[in-house]
């Protein structure tokens, strides 16, 4: 599959100036007006990773083999199972929680259903997870947000550095919201394959 991050080139997507949908968050750009402010309106009043929608999915601990950290704060791995990319088949999702500069940061790494990479990985050989093309992968990195014009920014955003990534359902389909340690920024996408996803909706927080 391709590795590269894409936009939503082949959408036509209809700007108006920013709507402004709760009390606290605001909807500045998206390729399609009700389904970003039903998914504002799910997290309420502010960009919050707990809200309804992350209760969709639900993780379980991995327990690799090997000796691992002492807490799971700053090295922890979670797996669900969900169709990501939306293809009829379902996925095996594994989500990595590492700090950066002591601050939790997310990375998605996603299989086949069946596959045994989890009994293959150990806390001293990472490698069988993290050598797949299927991932989120931006810890120390960025994630701008440039696919769809925000009307009102001189500079498009970008998240960096340390991602919080929730993967949910709404309406049978499979999206993810990711945000920085910042929290002012959140991107709705949908995940395509590979390291390429389609932004759905930007999402700003702060007072206005």
């Amino acid at each position: 599959m391709a590795m590269k991050i894409t936009g939503i080139g082949s959408l036509l997507v209809a700007m108006i100036p920013a709507v402004t949908v709760a009390a606290s968050v605001e909807l500045t750009a998206f390729a399609d007006k009700p389904f970003c402010e039903k998914v504002v309106a799910l997290f309420g009043e502010q960009l919050d990773l707990n809200a309804e929608l992350s209760k969709t999915v639900r993780w379980e601990p991995v327990q690799l083999r090997g000796q691992g950290p002492p807490t799971r704060r700053c090295s922890s791995f979670d797996r669900t199972r969900m169709d990501l990319d939306n293809d009829g088949q379902e996925d095996l999702v594994v989500r990595a929680t590492f700090c950066m500069k002591r601050v939790p940061s997310d990375s998605l790494y996603v299989f086949p259903a069946d596959s045994t990479v989890l009994e293959r990985a150990t806390w001293q050989d990472l490698s069988p997870l993290l050598a797949t093309q299927n991932k989120f992968e931006r810890t120390g990195g960025s994630y701008p947000l440039t696919a769809l014009r925000i009307d009102r920014a001189t500079a498009p955003p970008i998240l960096t550095t340390s991602f919080s990534l929730q993967p949910f359902l709404l309406d049978g389909r499979s999206y993810i919201g990711m945000t920085d340690t910042k929290r002012e920024w959140m991107v709705i996408a949908k995940y395509l394959g590979g390291e390429r996803f389609e932004d759905l909706c930007y999402l700003q927080a702060g007072t206005f």
